[in-house]
């Protein structure tokens, strides 16, 4: 009997002539024949296994060659509305996100700087204790170092506690060179994080080596920075100030943009 002349067998029919082939067997190997007829390879469950898959099949040709026959029935006028491209017409204006608030006060200093002659430069964030503490004056028993609690790798490879390693290899790289330098980056330092201090911060940091270069250079560029940043009329101090690594040295300070002056959590009181 080939493929097409088999006749179809239903699950019910299996298990009624199952349970009554079990229930006349006398013997055990007349239970052994029974499992051959139903449970072996070509066994009647064998095939209504085959059954329900060439259903199926048959049901899937049918629905693909309904698709072609409503598809053969449009018009190629149809065909040709649906496919016609309008190269002129106006595309879709994808949104993007803004930049990070940190990104976009990077850009800006970077904006300030770069007419000014400056060049931008990066350094890594993995540093030797070479380049991090001992060539910018540092050494081991330095008070410097003291300020300064620092994520060591291992023996020598640190997280840089600041940007200055960026002086360091730019000054290597183009020695007995004119240079003004602008950097920015993540340092990181084992400060307990609160409102004001976190493990992880950006610094960013500026450098000029040159001729008769004096602190009144440094003092006109941190107004142009500071007025740039905060408006012309805002206002701004100069203090003096001890840092064992630099001399002399200044700090800076604006008036708090959220309170006016007036003093809240955000500048500590100060104003």
């Amino acid at each position: 009997m080939s493929e097409k002349t088999k006749p179809t067998i239903s699950e019910k029919e299996i298990k009624r002539l199952a349970e009554k082939s079990l229930t006349e067997a006398e013997n055990f190997s007349e239970v052994e024949i029974i499992k051959k007829k139903y449970l072996e390879k070509g066994g009647l469950i064998s095939q209504l296994f085959q059954q329900i898959s060439q259903k199926r099949d048959l049901a899937q040709k049918k629905k693909l060659v309904a698709k072609v026959q409503e598809r053969e029935k449009k018009s190629p006028e149809q065909d040709q509305k649906k496919d016609k491209l309008d190269i002129y017409r106006e595309g879709k204006k994808v949104p993007l996100a803004s930049l990070h608030p940190i990104t976009q006060i990077i850009q800006k200093i970077y904006d300030i700087f770069l007419p000014l002659g400056y060049q931008v430069s990066e350094s890594s964030e993995i540093e030797t204790e070479e380049y991090n503490f001992n060539k910018l004056n540092m050494p081991p028993e330095h008070p410097a170092r003291d300020m300064h609690d620092t994520f060591y790798l291992n023996v020598n490879l640190l997280l840089r506690t600041h940007t200055s390693n960026t002086q360091i290899r730019v000054m290597e790289s183009n020695s007995n060179q004119e240079l003004k330098v602008i950097t920015a980056g993540k340092v990181y330092r084992r400060d307990e994080d609160d409102a004001t201090h976190t493990h992880q911060f950006t610094q960013i940091e500026g450098f000029m080596v040159g001729r008769d270069i004096s602190f009144s250079h440094l003092k006109g560029t941190l107004e142009l920075v500071l007025k740039k940043l905060f408006g012309e009329d805002h206002p701004i101090r100069f203090r003096p100030s001890y840092f064992p690594f630099t001399e002399p040295s200044v700090e800076v300070d604006a008036q708090c943009l959220p309170c006016q002056g007036k003093g809240c959590n955000i500048c500590k009181k100060t104003g």
